[in-house]
């Protein structure tokens, strides 16, 4: 009876799954020192991003399913910002790489305003393959938006974006584009095949293009999520006067008769600017 009972005892300890900090899960060394790690680095939270580069940097070797528990007990959810385009349906659709006329006056005004030239800094984010962090990379780029055969009624067409980053090096990218019946912008990068969407309808997370009242002239800001890796684009971009010169305050550089298209109402650019390296990422 006494040895039944010696072998027994370690049953009668408080189980794991009855402190909140593993909400169901079994003991892990791992995540539990992550956790209060964690909270004692970030004892209001953090956003994910944040949250996704503290846990990679510090427990480099982890497995999947240790990030995933980490991530919800802190709160945090498992699905990444960028992954909702992945698996939400948006897809380039095949239909828009010859010409594609409509008969949408809305539709062929977006894809108006968005062909010519823009310039302004482009911030590029992805993982690191080595460190698993996420990176973020900005430089300055100039984006050439021509619709198919010229023509004026074309919902998708090609461009060429060249980038250059402080020291002066450039990289030069083809690509394509178009508009969707939603108002979206998919643009297609061709080197990589690395895709893009813009998503008309988000406040959050989407995009203005055309008129801002403010500045007097053509912006296109905004995020672009990549529907087919994990990589994000945030543009910052003025519309370019023909004769190339740079959009100044005050100059109303494309005939947009004041029009603009998409939700996002504040440019956030900057907000996420202090860790991003000046350099280039070949995509």
């Amino acid at each position: 009876m006494l040895a039944l009972a010696v072998l027994a005892s370690p049953l009668t300890f408080t189980s794991c799954d009855d402190d909140p900090l593993y909400d169901g899960y079994y003991y892990n060394e791992l995540v539990t020192d992550a956790v209060n790690n964690y909270r004692y680095t970030f004892p209001n939270g953090s956003d994910y991003y944040t949250a996704y580069n503290w846990f990679y940097y510090n427990y480099p070797d982890a497995y999947t399913e240790e990030f995933y528990q980490f991530m919800d007990i802190i709160g945090s959810s498992r699905t990444a910002y960028w992954d909702y385009y992945n698996n939400g349906g948006y897809s380039w659709n095949n239909n828009y790489n010859q010409q594609q006329n409509s008969q949408d006056n809305s539709l062929v005004t977006e894809a108006q305003i968005l062909c010519g030239e823009w310039e302004g800094n482009l911030r590029y984010e992805y993982t690191d393959d080595k460190t698993k962090q996420r990176v973020r990379d900005e430089f300055t780029a100039n984006m050439k938006f021509f619709q198919y055969n010229s023509s004026s009624t074309s919902l998708s067409g090609n461009g060429v974006e060249v980038d250059t980053d402080a020291k002066g090096n450039q990289q030069t990218l083809d690509f394509s584009w178009y508009v969707d019946k939603d108002g979206d912008i998919y643009i297609k990068y061709t080197k990589k095949g690395t895709i893009f969407v813009l998503d008309l309808q988000s406040k959050d997370a989407g995009f203005h293009l055309g008129y801002e009242k403010e500045k007097g002239y053509d912006t296109f800001f905004g995020t672009a999520f990549s529907t087919n890796t994990e990589d994000v684009m945030y543009l910052d971009l003025a519309r370019q006067q023909t004769s190339g010169a740079k959009a100044a305050p005050g100059v109303k550089t494309r005939a947009s008769q004041g029009k603009a298209f998409g939700n996002a109402t504040q440019n956030n650019f900057a907000k996420s600017s202090a860790d991003a390296v000046n350099r280039l990422h070949e995509r």
